[in-house]
């Protein structure tokens, strides 16, 4: 590792391959964690520069969803994350005046996991981190803030001043170094440097507001121990949202905050207390970890790669946490982004491959970022008549037996990588795969257990390796996909589909193989050899492979 104190080197003259960096990533949040561990799990040398001389250490997301905790299932950490997690199972509603619209149970999942997780951020990060000095790939360079990079399209070189304080702040203490990268990843949040220093605009889509965002440790284990899991107040004259438990131990609140408060007056203590006090919280039993104002704005970035340079994460896109999947996009960048980026750095795709990053992810983040306004706006209405109407829909719409439309969906993905006719996805490409229970060599497990985060050529039956020609055989040999077939309980099959669920699915899709991505997602299906050739042809094409 390199010392957070180490003076720069002058990088002059010829510099060798070892010099050079496959891949730098500045910020290790969240996204610049998974980015780190995905590309430093399949070898390539990374170096992640991080302003901040240690791990953050103040909560700011809680939310995963089960798409997520599969994607750390792969990680090797979801377990550990799920036991200081808490499973969001109910919600209630009150309306403007306090009376209960309604109680909405926590949708179905089918990614192996419960579709809501409430975490504490810094039980995460510290997790993800152990497993990204685990790969032996990434030199993580604390305390050291990027100051300017040049990119010429082949290599990036950024130098690095260290950065000292509690706040991550540069002092002058006269420590440089530069660094040189094949790839630049900007992944440092909303005040992205990268972003700035490329001059990439942000589009705004509209929307904005502030919150005070309240976590508090309880220091007495039964207060508030009869809040529900998740409780949207849209009470008058402050809206609220409320989380029994963001972990194991900590209550979560976000307070509207009106048009005519300063953020300094209700950043303080006391009207922190003054607004949990209804929940039982007082400082004889609990202590403030974190009460601060944050502006929730709806920002998407214009340009998610200036040539060997890419934003993922807050750097590329900010949207309100009215549908928890701020932190939770940021994950989909990182996995999106790490596979491509594997391909190129083996010699096995272009660097075009790239070009479908950002036309993928985009139209993904834009949908979730809508929905979470319109939510956004739906919650935090503040006028008394506009608040009763929204009541009396609201209660029409939870009186019906079923979720409300849209309740909990996750959108497909639209464009990208994806096996298509004219532009457009032919049958589940870009849907989310399920994971269900298989069992192999005895045990009975996850599908994604036995697989990890690789390319999979699933079938049901049969074995589609007996429909393949050789060039066929040798593509997937050359990028690493898995071939499993599945075979019903008892059949002798390697894999088994132990409850069926495999075999309903493969059925109401009407297909019999289908070729999942590393990120879970559908590249495409096929009902027959003839299908499943033009889909592998299509899949050569839009890798982008060299000869």
């Amino acid at each position: 590792m390199i010392s957070n104190v180490e003076a720069g080197r002058e990088m002059t003259g010829t510099m060798a391959d070892s010099d050079i960096y496959d891949v730098a990533i500045v910020g290790y949040g969240p996204t610049g964690l998974a980015l780190a561990y995905w590309l430093g799990r399949a070898g390539h040398r990374v170096v992640v520069a991080e302003r901040w001389p240690n791990l953050y250490t103040l909560p700011r997301a809680g939310h995963v969803d089960g798409e997520v905790m599969r994607l750390f299932q792969r990680m090797g950490v979801a377990e550990t994350i799920a036991a200081d997690s808490e499973v969001h199972k109910r919600g209630v509603v009150l309306g403007s005046t306090g009376e209960k619209l309604a109680e909405v149970p926590a949708e179905p999942c089918n990614q192996g996991w419960k579709a809501h997780y409430s975490l504490y951020q810094p039980t995460l990060e510290s997790v993800l981190d152990g497993r990204v000095r685990q790969t032996g790939c990434v030199t993580v360079m604390q305390g050291w803030r990027v100051e300017t990079f040049d990119h010429d399209g082949d290599l990036v070189d950024l130098r690095l001043v260290v950065s000292t304080g509690a706040s991550g702040v540069r002092e002058p203490t006269g420590g440089e170094k530069t660094i040189t990268a094949r790839w630049l990843i900007g992944a440092d949040g909303a005040n992205s440097t990268v972003k700035q220093h490329l001059g990439v605009a942000d589009h705004d889509l509209g929307y904005s507001s502030r919150a005070l965002v309240v976590f508090v440790d309880r220091l007495d284990a039964t207060v508030g121990a009869d809040m529900p899991d998740n409780e949207l107040g849209m009470t008058l004259p402050r809206p609220y949202v409320a989380w029994r438990k963001s972990g194991k131990r900590y209550a979560r609140w976000e307070w509207h905050v009106h048009p005519h408060e300063t953020d300094a007056e209700m950043n303080q203590a006391s009207k922190t207390w003054e607004l949990i006090k209804p929940w039982g919280f007082t400082p004889d039993n609990a202590r403030l970890v974190r009460h601060s104002v944050f502006e929730f704005r709806t920002l998407v970035a214009d340009d998610w790669r200036v040539g060997n340079v890419l934003l993922a994460g807050d750097a590329a896109h900010q949207m309100p946490p009215f549908q928890g999947q701020g932190m939770c996009s940021g994950q989909r960048d990182a996995a999106g982004l790490a596979w491509r980026l594997d391909l190129i750095l083996r010699g096995i795709s272009d660097p075009d491959l790239l070009d479908s990053y950002m036309p993928e992810r985009k139209p993904h983040v834009i949908e979730l970022t809508h929905t979470s306004a319109q939510r956004a706006k739906q919650f935090w209405i503040t006028d008394v008549e506009a608040a009763r109407a929204r009541d009396a829909e609201m209660m029409r719409i939870f009186a019906r037996p079923e979720l409300p439309p849209g309740y909990g969906v996750v959108p497909t993905l639209v464009s990208g990588v994806l096996h298509s006719d004219g532009g457009a996805p032919i049958g589940p490409a870009g849907r989310l795969s399920p994971q269900f229970e298989v069992r192999h060599n005895g045990e009975t497990r996850l599908l994604d257990d036995y697989i990890g985060a690789d390319w999979l050529l699933l079938s049901v039956g049969r074995t589609q390796g007996d429909a393949l020609d050789s060039r066929e055989q040798a593509l997937l040999d050359r990028i690493g996909v898995r071939i499993v077939a599945l075979g019903p309980e008892g059949s002798g099959f390697p894999f088994e589909d132990v409850r069926g669920n495999y075999h309903g699915w493969f059925t109401e899709l009407g297909i019999s193989t289908v070729l999942i991505r590393p990120d879970s997602y559908i590249f495409g299906g096929a009902d027959s050899p003839a299908a499943l050739r033009r889909l592998l042809s299509d899949f050569a094409d839009q890798l982008r492979l060299r000869a």
